[in-house]
């Protein structure tokens, strides 16, 4: 008697309890999915910014090189200083200066080259032959 009252009295579920696994599935899955695009960005975000990191520092020792190379001719006698500092296997610090009728040095050039840059001055072109 009683366990048929408390059948009789339970109001029966709108949705049915295999529909609800499903969602609560499918939820669990997007969950996952959205986990594991977060987590590959993070990496993808965290080595682009080790690469700039090193970028940044090797461009810095160049140009603190290029800089004691500047001083050093500031002290000397020569009229004209042209250097090429390597910064990584891609990108060269140029500098160019010269000494001002006062004595003092005066930079004309103080540039970084890509390695496409050189690539570009030597470019083979079709001569039509």
């Amino acid at each position: 008697g009683t366990m048929k009252k408390t059948q009789e009295n339970r109001a029966p579920s709108p949705v049915g309890v295999g529909a609800l696994s499903v969602m609560t599935a499918l939820l669990a899955v997007t969950l996952s999915v959205f986990a594991v695009l977060t987590l590959a960005s993070a990496r993808a975000d965290f080595s682009l910014s080790e690469r700039a990191a090193q970028a940044v520092s090797a461009f810095y020792a160049a140009d603190a090189q290029a800089q004691q190379l500047l001083s050093e001719f500031e002290q000397g006698g020569e009229s004209t200083l042209e250097a090429e500092v390597p910064v990584d296997e891609n990108r060269t610090l140029c500098i160019a200066a010269q000494r001002g009728p006062d004595g003092r040095a005066q930079v004309t050039q103080w540039t970084v080259r890509t390695a496409q840059t050189q690539q570009q001055d030597s470019l083979p072109v079709y001569q039509g032959e």
